[in-house]
């Protein structure tokens, strides 16, 4: 059994819920938003326990906790290796985000205290520490590639849907998990921009296609009415999740 623990279930404009991110037993943490240091001390979780960091993409509610976070980590390095899984670009696209903050004192740190391993993701199953893993491009926006990933944590497979909409690297995700954590952050009123997300619609057809797969629900919009949905957990922030 693994314990994920929610640092937050939310987006841009959940009310009650901050940026998605989640950890897998104290040592794997997926997707470092904006507000992950303050939520990983809120939650028990000590940062120098936190082994591997997986990123899906680039958009600013998945990274842009990195350097607070990277801070923290180098603080408690004492040289331990600390492995970052990315899209490719994934160590040039982190650094340029210390550069444009100023805190360019935060690299220069963290290289003198940790051992920082980044992997960029090739499709195939890989290695991170104690993490094996493989990535599956999903489709979210046009201009950016995003991932979702395949977590092998003992005997389970987590699956991680990163931000998508219903597509093939989605479908195939759900059919090689054991649990399937899925973004469903909804559509925008009248279709005002393109769908680059996942909606209760979605979420039930893909139900429908595999109804024997626990999902889990985060990445939420506000607007999102997930009541009623057999077999789909929505935890809150903060929460504690055995699967």
């Amino acid at each position: 059994m693994t314990e994920l623990t929610f640092l937050g279930t939310g987006n841009f404009q959940a009310e009650g819920r901050y940026w998605n991110s989640f950890v897998l037993d104290g040592t794997v943490m997926v997707e470092p938003a904006p507000t992950v240091l303050p939520h990983l001390r809120r939650c028990g979780l000590p940062v120098a326990g936190i082994e591997v960091v997986v990123i899906s993409h680039f958009h600013a509610d998945h990274v842009f906790g990195w350097p607070f976070f990277l801070l923290d980590a180098a603080h408690s390095g004492h040289g331990r290796t600390l492995h970052v899984v990315g899209p490719p670009g994934v160590e040039r696209h982190l650094q340029e985000m210390i550069e444009l903050g100023a805190v360019q004192v935060v690299g220069e740190l963290a290289r003198s205290e940790l051992d920082l391993r980044f992997v960029e993701v090739d499709g195939t199953w890989q290695d991170a520490g104690p993490l094996r893993f493989r990535a599956v491009e999903v489709v979210h926006v046009p201009h950016l590639r995003c991932f979702g990933y395949l977590l092998q944590w003992g005997s389970q497979v987590i699956g991680y849907s990163g931000d998508t909409t219903p597509c093939s690297g989605l479908s195939e995700l759900a059919h090689h998990s054991d649990v399937l954590v899925l973004e469903c952050n909804g559509s925008h009123p009248e279709g005002l921009v393109p769908v680059t997300h996942m909606d209760e619609a979605a979420v039930r057809a893909l139900r429908s296609r595999h109804p024997d797969l626990p999902l889990v629900l985060t990445h939420l919009g506000g607007n999102v009415d997930a009541s009623g949905m057999e077999g789909v957990v929505v935890p809150e922030d903060f929460d504690r999740l055995t699967v």
